[in-house]
Formats: C-alpha cells, structure tokens, sequence
C-alpha cells in the first residue's frame, strides 16, 4: 500500500507518516526509493495510533514496539515489562485524572464566586454630593443650580444644571453632560479598548515600568481629601487600573469627551468596589465647569500626547486656571527620537495633531512657559516597534518612542 493511501485509509496525513518513518516508529520497506507498507508496517501503524490513544508519547511508544520487535513478547520478561509500563500510565492517569478533579472544583469555585457577584444587587452610583462644592458656572463663575433632579443624600443620579447667566448642562446616569461635545472627525469612543489591543510585551513592559515609577511617587503623597483629575482617558485610563495606589478618601475626576468612554470606566471602577468618590465629566474642552483652583494632582499616562493629536495647544497651559498654587503633576510622556517619519504618518492619520507631538524638548519648554518645574524625570527605556495596533499605527518601524514618566510641582507655590 502506497503512503497515499495508508494516509487516506487511516486518516492521518502523510506530513505524519513521514514523521513517524523518521522517528524509526514505522519501518516500511523502500523499493524503487518509494515506501511501501506491508502488512507489518500497517501492524505497526495500528499498535502506534493505539499507543497514541492511551496518552503514550513519541518516545514511549518508541520503547513499546522496541519489546515487541525484540522478541514479539515471548519472553515473559518483556511481558512483564510491557506490562509495567501500562501500569505506569495507569497511575500517572488516574493522578492527571485527580489534579484536573481538583482544578475543575477550583474552577467552580471561582465561577460561582463571580456569579454571586454579578447578582448582587448594587446601589446607584451617581455624581457624589459631596463633590458638588468643586463645580462652578465656566462662563462666569457663579454657582450652578440643579433641576428635576433624582438623587438620595449621597448621589445624584439624574437632573439638569444650569446658570443664569445662561450655562446649561446635564446629569445622566451619574455622569456630568456639558455642552461641549465632540466635533473631529477623526477620532471615536473606544469602548472595547480596539485601539490598544495586541500591544507587542516589549512595549507592554515599558508601560509597567512607568506605571511603576509613577506609583512610586503617588504612595508617598498625603492625598486625602485632595481632588485628582485625569483627562483625555479615551487615549488611556491610568487611574481604573492602579486603584490600589489611591487612597479612597481621595476625590477623583475623570474627563473625556465621550459620554460612553466615561460610562465604561465607571463601571470598571465601581465593580472593584473601592468606596472612591468619582466624578465624571464628558466634554470635549478645556472650560470645564470647576472651580479655580481646585485641582491638586494631575495624572498623566499620554493624556499630553493625545491633546496635541487634536489641539496645538499645551495641555497644561489650558487646564492652568484649575490647578492649585502648590498642584503637582505625575505623568508619562511619550517622545520619538528622531522620529520623522512617525510624525510623517501621524500627520497624515490625524490632521489636526500638532507637529510638535512626541517631542520631548518641547514638552518640557511648554511644562516651564506653563508655570512647572519639573522635579523628577526618568528615561523609562524605547522600542522601536509598536506592533500592528491602532492605537501606535503611525510608530514607523524602526524609530525609537521613548517614555519619560515625571513628576512637577506648580512655581507659584504657597508662601
């Protein structure tokens, strides 16, 4: 029988046979250089795909048809050898057979622990109360006054805000609508994170290591009852990640100019349980209704990246009126070294960005004209290859993106 038709009769492929040859597990006679397998060899086959299927591998059933080629098992010795080795397989099957007893109980465990999680009954989470003192009219300062509102004595959930002076925005779901919505063109909500999946681990283990170094600086601050903002948390959201490393008397604002971004990480956020007032504001410019001053932190993974992808502008320039005299900033910046055409290709994907994006000489001349000194820096590492992900499509491959996480401190501090 031709190898064809031994693949074909047994279902298995002729890639394997071959293999199986070259392993000395079937030993088919070659006339005329062509393997042809007699009744022996297809004995052979059989024993190999029986062995196969009791779990043996390769090389264990390489010693099997060796005692059965040595003597055909006549020799009471290979008998009891053979049957040894199926004694040994047993054991080690009914010990595999226990282990994966004891994981699938394990797994139980664990699916029923998030079932029971997922059917609890959760509380509304709306904008705190409490958080209401940090917001103010952005076109004249006044105090904002709700209406038709839905709220208990901790949260408000639903209602409309508004100014005499003519300001108008919302409460929805615990989330603060300003009027200022989104306008590009080339930009979306990403709620499936389909801009950053796949990130190559290279890049992955600089994204660890500035998140480290940025942690290392935020365990040793006193930020109870101080407000912490993050912006721009479309681009990327440090804080729903590294919960643990705030302190939960904290108060927290998270801006973005997608309604539905926000929506995602407060679910996020609220399913690790962690008591944390958080306020949400969706909108897509830099008059915010916050009061002057107000701001004590401000974290920073990419967020001044992603500005200049939309605005020529310093990200820290326009928030300027919000920060407190002695606010500090804990960020990491994202920098090409002699990245052109990287910058070739972001102007093309984003028109609007600014060509002065990813330079890191620039950041920091904008951090200084800005009224920050920086205090701390650190050169995190560089790759040269962001992988097939949309979020870092216009890394050229080969350029060097460098991130550089910081911490700066506000000049005009308190006397």
């Amino acid at each position: 029988m031709r190898i064809g038709q031994v693949s074909e009769k047994y279902g298995i492929s002729v890639d394997n046979l071959y293999y199986y040859i070259q392993y000395g597990l079937l030993v088919p006679p070659r006339p005329k250089s062509q393997y042809v397998f007699d009744e022996k060899t297809l004995k052979d086959l059989e024993l190999v795909l029986e062995l196969k299927g009791l779990d043996f591998s390769l090389n264990e059933i390489h010693k099997i048809l060796s005692l059965y080629r040595v003597s055909h098992l006549a020799d009471p010795q290979d008998c009891q050898e053979l049957k040894a080795v199926f004694q040994g397989k047993q054991r080690s099957c009914i010990q595999e057979k226990e282990r994966l007893e004891a994981v699938i109980r394990r797994l139980g465990g664990k699916i029923w622990e998030l079932s029971q999680k997922q059917e609890r009954q959760k509380d509304r989470i709306g904008l705190p109360v409490r958080m209401l003192d940090l917001l103010c009219c952005p076109l004249c300062g006044g105090n904002l006054q709700i209406s038709q509102a839905d709220m208990d004595l901790v949260y408000l959930h639903n209602g409309n805000v508004s100014c005499p002076c003519g300001y108008q925005a919302q409460v929805r779901e615990g989330i603060l609508l300003t009027p200022h919505r989104e306008r590009s063109l080339h930009d979306r909500p990403d709620t499936d994170r389909e801009l950053y999946k796949d990130l190559p681990p290279a890049l992955l283990s600089l994204f660890e290591r500035s998140y480290n170094w940025m942690g290392d600086r935020l365990k040793k601050m006193d930020l109870a009852g101080r407000a912490i903002m993050e912006t721009y948390v479309n681009a990327w959201c440090f804080m729903h990640n590294h919960l643990g490393w705030l302190p939960s008397a904290g108060r927290y604002i998270l801006v973005d100019k997608y309604p539905e971004t926000l929506h995602m990480y407060k679910k996020l956020i609220e399913e690790q349980e962690q008591g944390m007032d958080v306020l949400y504001i969706a909108d897509s410019s830099m008059c915010l209704p916050l009061k002057e001053g107000c701001i004590d932190l401000h974290l920073d993974f990419f967020a001044a990246n992603e500005h200049n992808f939309y605005h020529h502008s310093f990200l820290y320039n326009e928030m300027q009126k919000f920060m407190a005299k002695d606010a500090r900033l804990i960020g990491t910046y994202f920098y090409f070294e002699n990245g052109r055409k990287s910058m070739k290709n972001l102007l093309a994907q984003y028109p609007e960005a600014y060509e002065k994006n990813f330079d890191r000489d620039q950041f920091l001349a904008e951090m200084e004209r800005s009224g920050y000194r920086l205090l701390q820096w650190e050169d995190c590492g560089q790759t040269t290859d962001s992988g097939a992900n949309l979020g870092f499509g216009f890394h050229q491959k080969g350029e060097e993106m460098h991130l550089m996480p910081y911490m700066a401190e506000h000049l005009l501090k308190k006397s």
